[in-house]
């Protein structure tokens, strides 16, 4: 549901869609499905092949999903709070919080969470306290809060420290870039450098000559080179949002501070790039018209992503069609 669905009421939800438990449970049926191998192999007497070690637990961890996660719905208006709750295979609990029975209400940040987000924290009257679902906009956390504390007559929480919050004069991605992660790195390569001596020794040592020379010998100088090159550029990346330009510092290659300023007329696209399979999370990309890409230091959900897209749209006072968001 979109926390700003109407003006006098707020709606949070969380869950999956009936498409994506289809697919988690479709991919934890497959996965379950390489436990038949093993099963035959061990039955007849053998050890249990090494994939149905692995198999067993995720494929009941992705089907298990699919099938016990709450939908959960709030509805916030000036009257109070309506939650409703459904799994896959139950009916919808319902459950009316009057506002009169509302102590107060605040931002919390969820723990543990990756990518970070946001909840309401709702507590009772009896001391009993609800969570809401993530917000859905990480740039109005605040805003969505004391609008939540309006309709329901409470007095206005202390905001939450938010990086990303679009009431900041800057919004900032990542953390500031040191040049002693890049230095530490540097100092490690003779180390893994001599590792590397040792294992290409033994090869020869063995008899693996082709081996010792055709494969080890080049690949350990290629990669002590890429590390003790780039090591710096692994320091990421900080980019600080203002309006009007976005500055961008990171550690140049020969270990001293580098920034990019980019402004509205350097840029061609901003975009939010497609989302990674193990997280579904994403990356923000800006294409200058020079062709240089810059990628956002940190990745967020798919929300997020569009949410962060749209305040750097509007922070450079881009046209909302400046790059259309992959899908």
């Amino acid at each position: 549901m979109d926390a700003a669905a109407k003006a006098d009421e707020v709606r949070l939800r969380k869950g999956s869609s009936l498409r994506e438990r289809l697919v988690r449970a479709g991919s934890g049926t497959v996965v379950l499905l390489l436990l038949v191998p093993g099963l035959l192999t061990w039955a007849s007497g053998g050890p249990p092949l090494a994939a149905a070690l692995w198999a067993a637990p995720l494929g009941l961890f992705l089907v298990g999903v699919a099938v016990l996660e709450r939908n959960v719905a709030w509805i916030i208006t000036p009257d109070g709070i309506l939650i409703g709750e459904q799994r896959p295979l139950g009916q919808v609990r319902k459950r009316l919080i009057d506002n009169r029975d509302i102590a107060d209400i605040r931002v919390r940040k969820n723990r543990f969470s990756y990518p970070a987000s946001f909840s309401l924290a709702c507590r009772l009257a009896s001391g009993e306290i609800l969570v809401s679902p993530s917000l859905p906009d990480i740039t109005r956390v605040n805003e969505i809060n004391a609008r939540v504390a309006r309709l329901l007559g409470l007095p206005d929480a202390a905001p939450v420290d938010n990086p990303l919050d679009a009431m900041n004069a800057e919004i900032t991605l990542g953390s500031p870039a040191s040049a002693d992660f890049g230095r530490a790195l540097r100092m490690a390569v003779p180390v893994l450098a001599g590792l590397w001596i040792l294992l290409f020794l033994f090869a020869f040592r063995i008899g693996e000559s082709e081996l010792a020379l055709g494969l080890l010998l080049p690949l350990g100088l290629l990669a002590a080179f890429a590390l003790y090159r780039y090591s710096h550029r692994l320091s990421g990346a900080f980019w600080i949002i203002r309006h009007g330009e976005i500055r961008i510092e990171r550690i140049a290659l020969n270990g001293q501070p580098s920034a990019d300023t980019i402004r509205a007329n350097d840029v061609a696209a901003i975009e939010v790039d497609k989302p990674d399979r193990e997280h579904r999370t994403c990356t923000i990309s800006i294409r200058l018209h020079t062709g240089k890409i810059f990628r956002s230091p940190k990745k967020y959900d798919e929300h997020g992503a569009r949410a962060v897209r749209a305040e750097i749209i509007r922070r450079l006072n881009l046209p909302p069609d400046a790059g259309t968001a992959a899908r």
